[in-house]
């Protein structure tokens, strides 16, 4: 009895180690962030503060247009990647914004192209450097 649930317990320690392996240091996508940064290009806005709409903590961004591929993100933020990139390695209709924190990337946004496309101002893109550039 006592060796079925040691097996037991080995076996759910063995599943939740190979399930943190997929989850952990995950980026997530936010699309409210991405609601709000459309919500401001709309209105003409061409300069956006990205400090003032994020509610997580983050040490650079980038942002990535169309065909990028994960090689590309993981070298310019010196990060890696786990997550979605929502196609963004073969459409041409949205830029990829990535958010990172120490060595993984933690957020990412997807930014349609219907209102611009999007750059950043002065390069990588940190708390105090945070102007995502919209141009029209």
């Amino acid at each position: 009895m006592l060796r079925k649930w040691i097996l037991l317990i080995g076996g759910a320690a063995l599943t939740s180690l190979i399930l943190s392996f997929f989850f952990v240091n995950r980026a997530s996508e936010d699309p409210m962030l991405a609601r709000k940064i459309l919500e401001q290009a709309e209105s003409g806005t061409t300069e956006i503060s990205l400090s003032t709409l994020t509610d997580f903590d983050w040490e650079k961004a980038s942002v990535y247009g169309p065909y990028t591929t994960v090689d590309v993100i993981e070298e310019s933020l010196n990060v890696e990647f786990k997550g979605s990139i929502n196609g963004i390695d073969f459409r041409e209709d949205i830029f990829l914004l990535v958010f990172a924190k120490g060595n993984h990337a933690i957020k990412t946004v997807v930014l349609s192209r219907k209102v611009g496309n999007y750059y950043e101002k002065n390069g990588m893109l940190t708390p105090k450097n945070d102007l995502l550039i919209i141009k029209k």
